[in-house]
C-alpha cells in the first residue's frame, strides 16, 4: 500500500487540508494519507505554536470517519526537539513494514526542500507527492539553484495537478482572534473545540 505522509503543524486543521487529502487519493496518486502533526517543527522553532495536544485533538476531530485517512501521534512518541521529517519517516517505516512510504508536501516546501534536514536523502529514499499553493510555485530553473539538474527535473515532475486549496491556518488564528466567522473554512467540531478551549484569542483586551 502507499501511504502519503502529510506532516504539518495543523494549527488548526482546516477544510484544505481535508479536502487535500481527499483529492490526493481521489486522483490514484496514493492509497492512504498519513496525517503527522508537527510535535515541534523546525521552521518554527521558538515562535509560538498551539500546545501539540490542541492540534493532535482538532485534527482528530476534522478528519473524523474521512476514507482513506489515517493520524499519526509518532512524532509526540519520539519526542524530538526540533522534529524532522527524515527522522519520522524513518521511525514510520518500521510501523509500517511492506508499505511504500511518499513524502506529501506544498510547492511552497518544495522550493526550500534543499534546506531541509538530510534533503538528498528524503529525495532518493522516498517518492515525493506535490501539491500547487498559489503563487508560489517554482520552476526547474528555480530548482537548480539548489540541486543538480537531473534532480531538480525529477523533482519538478512531482507536482500533482490538483485544485489549489487556498485556506490559510494563519488567516483562520487572525480572523478568530478579531472575531470574524470561519464556519466556511473548518469543521464545526473543530471550531467548538476551539472556543471551549479559547484557542487564538487575541491578548488585546
Amino acid at each position: 500500500m502507499r501511504i502519503a505522509f502529510f506532516g504539518g503543524t495543523f494549527d488548526p486543521p482546516h477544510n484544505g487540508h481535508t479536502g487535500l487529502a481527499e483529492q490526493v487519493i481521489a486522483s490514484g496518486h496514493t492509497d492512504k494519507v498519513l496525517f503527522v502533526p508537527t510535535f515541534s517543527p523546525p521552521h518554527k522553532f521558538g515562535l509560538p505554536v498551539t500546545p501539540y495536544r490542541h492540534r493532535l485533538a482538532m485534527l482528530r476531530l476534522a478528519v473524523n470517519a474521512q476514507p482513506g485517512v489515517e493520524i499519526s501521534d509518532i512524532e509526540a512518541r519520539l519526542g524530538k526537539v526540533p522534529s524532522y521529517t527524515f527522522e519520522v519517516m524513518s521511525a514510520l517505516e518500521q510501523e509500517f513494514p511492506g508499505d511504500r512510504l511518499q513524502l506529501m508536501l506544498g510547492s511552497d516546501s518544495l522550493l526550500q526542500l534543499h534546506s531541509w534536514h538530510m534533503a538528498r536523502e528524503l529525495v532518493s529514499r522516498w517518492e515525493i507527492l506535490t501539491y500547487p499553493r498559489p503563487w508560489e510555485m517554482p520552476t526547474v530553473a528555480d530548482l537548480c539553484k539548489f540541486w543538480d539538474a537531473d534532480i531538480a527535473g525529477k523533482l519538478i515532475k512531482t507536482v500533482m495537478k490538483l485544485p489549489f486549496f487556498e485556506i490559510s491556518s494563519t488567516e483562520i488564528r487572525k480572523m478568530i482572534a478579531k472575531n470574524e466567522k470561519v464556519d466556511k473554512l473548518i469543521y464545526r467540531d473543530v471550531k467548538f473545540y476551539i472556543v471551549n478551549n479559547g484557542l487564538y484569542k487575541s491578548s488585546k483586551k
